[in-house]
């Protein structure tokens, strides 16, 4: 014990007078996630302002058949009709326009027969202007045909009052700390994984292909230290960088969040139906799940980039290695957060990164199903002892410690 922990802070001793990796690896990442929340919050703000008070142009054919309409749609809210010669759909194409509508030259006759009429909007989807034009423009349809509702309602001394039928008010239960949580459960889970793979890669890298490239790997392996002594130390030189790592990284993006987070997810949350509140606090019991399947990740990702990296010949050649992991890794945090409403089976909390997706987003928003907890640990720790096993193994064979 007492030689793994000398070989343990000797391999954290070397990455800490590397300044350049510590920059990398502490310094930057700490100052990097409050800049990104606080960017993403202002970004977010800039958007929504500028959609609202961009004014949208818009062309309108066959105008003289229905000038109620027109005069109602130029009087909407930021919406401009301009007079367009030639093809429609190609001023869309080219962006002259947001929006184009039609209308039908039978629109007055069917109006005045009290008959539904339909207009056709051409939009193009992919542009969010033309978007946003629709929008508009089915709002100022919607006045006009309040004004022909209320205009035929007074011909025959109808009260408008009798359109009034069912209201609909709604009511949100979820309290502050779960529209928290929901909040955390798509930034907090994705900012765990990502940091757990990349904490020790540095160090990982440079205690194997670093050290095979500066030749210092046979004077390490000669010392009268037990092999598996080494790679203990070595490991938990990696875990403990990597741990560090995630703590610093989450704590900084924790407090940009509690700081800005209420702004940034209050514009988003804002709608018809209310504006959202957000209590980012996150329970004990909550924080202790985090961080003790954090470790667990960490302890993981750790063993198996230790594992890759002793193959590589070179620094460069690791990183090549590694890389892969990456997309192996983020693509099912992605996919999972994709699917907010999505209800896993007991087996998904079986499957390694996975498991501490769903997890996390459980425990943020208060709920706390022991059986899938308990799944999540235990799979967890069985993934951590594979690792290390196979970890330790490889730094046994002489064939791929030293081979040229």
């Amino acid at each position: 014990m007492k030689n793994t922990i000398t070989i343990w802070k000797k391999e954290l001793k070397d990455t800490i007078r590397d300044r350049r990796t510590l920059m990398a690896m502490i310094i930057m990442p700490m100052l990097l996630m409050p800049v990104i929340i606080i960017g993403m919050g202002k970004f977010v703000e800039y958007q929504m302002k500028s959609a609202e008070e961009k004014v949208v142009r818009v062309a309108i054919e066959n105008q003289e058949v229905a000038p109620a309409l027109v005069e109602t749609i130029k009087s909407g809210d930021k919406i401009e009709v301009v007079d367009l010669e030639g093809d429609l759909e190609q001023a869309l194409r080219e962006e002259k326009i947001e929006a184009g509508m039609v209308i039908p030259e039978t629109f007055a006759q069917s109006i005045s027969n009290q008959q539904p009429v339909e207009v056709t909007i051409k939009r193009k989807s992919i542009n969010l202007d033309s978007e946003t034009a629709l929008s508009r423009l089915a709002k100022s349809v919607s006045d006009f045909n309040n004004q022909i509702l209320l205009t035929r309602f007074s011909e025959r001394s109808v009260d408008p009052a009798v359109l009034s039928g069912v209201a609909i008010k709604a009511e949100d239960i979820a309290t502050k700390q779960e529209t928290g949580g929901f909040g955390l459960g798509f930034l907090l889970p994705l900012f765990i994984v990502m940091w757990s793979v990349i904490g020790g890669q540095y160090t990982a890298i440079d205690v194997s292909a670093g050290e095979k490239e500066r030749k210092t790997l046979e004077s390490l392996l000669l010392t009268p230290v037990r092999r598996l002594d080494v790679v203990f130390g070595i490991f938990l030189a990696v875990s403990s960088v990597a741990l560090t790592l995630v703590i610093v990284v989450l704590g900084s993006m924790y407090a940009a969040i509690v700081a800005f987070g209420p702004g940034i997810f209050g514009q988003i949350g804002s709608g018809t139906a209310g504006t959202v509140t957000f209590d980012f606090s996150i329970e004990p019991t909550a924080l202790l799940i985090l961080f003790g399947v954090s470790i667990l990740l960490v302890l993981m990702f750790s063993a198996i980039q230790l594992s890759v990296s002793i193959f590589a010949k070179s620094y460069k050649e690791a990183q090549g290695y590694i890389g892969p992991m990456y997309l192996v890794v983020i693509l099912p945090t992605v996919l999972v957060n994709a699917l907010p409403s999505f209800k896993p089976e007991v087996w998904f909390f079986a499957l390694p990164v996975v498991n501490a997706i769903l997890l996390f987003k459980e425990v943020l928003i208060g709920e706390y199903d022991v059986v899938h907890i308990i799944t999540t640990v235990i799979s967890l720790i069985i993934y951590v002892f594979i690792a290390i096993f196979i970890a330790t193994k490889i730094y046994q064979k002489e064939g791929v410690l030293f081979k040229d």
